[in-house]
């Protein structure tokens, strides 16, 4: 029993350390295709608001583009979102500078 538990969490830790390791071969200030940028991110009570339908969170840890981002609050206006899907505390956001 032990045993397929530590395969099981050794082969989520790979894949995991698999898609945060990706090699960074442009700047981290560049916006991507046609001006965009993709938020990858792991946090705290991500939430579109009533009033203004911005994207407002906290991220722990993600990726916004091809930068490694801790820590941070993230507020996206509703106008830049292109596509969105997101949970209380993971996002997938593609939205445009």
């Amino acid at each position: 029993m032990y045993k397929k538990l530590l395969v099981i969490s050794g082969i989520v830790l790979i894949a995991l350390l698999t898609t945060i390791t990706i090699p960074v071969v442009s700047e981290p200030t560049d916006a991507g295709i046609l001006g965009r940028t993709h938020i990858r991110a792991i946090g705290r009570n991500f939430h579109i608001c009533d009033d203004d339908g911005g994207l407002y969170g906290h991220i722990f840890i993600g990726l916004k583009g091809f930068k490694l981002v801790f820590n941070e609050d993230i507020v996206i206006p509703e106008e830049n979102i292109r596509w969105i899907e997101l949970t209380k505390l993971t996002l997938n956001c593609v939205y445009k500078e």
